[in-house]
């Protein structure tokens, strides 16, 4: 992970809101066929349908892995339209570092995922 930053580093080897959710209000699964990491998002809401509880799970690199620690670390208390307005360079500057070209689709498929299920609610 040499070539990883500090910030991505972390969040790989002790990942925060990594896990399952029971029963969860929203979820969706995001897969990358070209490297084969899977991702799964859950998510509980709140009345206003702000985040209350956001995981994830699957197998993934520490680059999938750390960006999803950060993103759903980020999205605990926001509502799904702020949620929706998350852009891919607000995720890859979060990352605290340049990403290689080749390893930014893995870095955006937490927020793939994110997406996927926010599209998936009748918010």
């Amino acid at each position: 992970m040499a070539f990883y930053t500090e910030k991505i580093i972390d969040h790989a080897r002790l990942p925060r809101n990594f896990g399952r959710i029971p029963n969860p209000d929203l979820q969706f699964e995001e897969f990358n066929p070209l490297c084969g990491d899977r991702i799964r998002v859950e998510f509980r809401l709140g009345a206003r349908g702000d985040v209350i509880e956001a995981k994830f799970s699957g197998e993934m690199c520490a680059i999938a892995k750390g960006s999803a620690s950060i993103l759903l670390a980020s999205v605990t208390g926001m509502e799904s339209a702020a949620i929706g307005a998350i852009s891919d360079a607000q995720v890859l500057n979060d990352l605290g570092g340049p990403i290689e070209t080749a390893r930014v689709k893995c870095a955006l498929l937490p927020l793939a995922a994110l997406r996927g299920a926010i599209r998936g609610a009748s918010l």
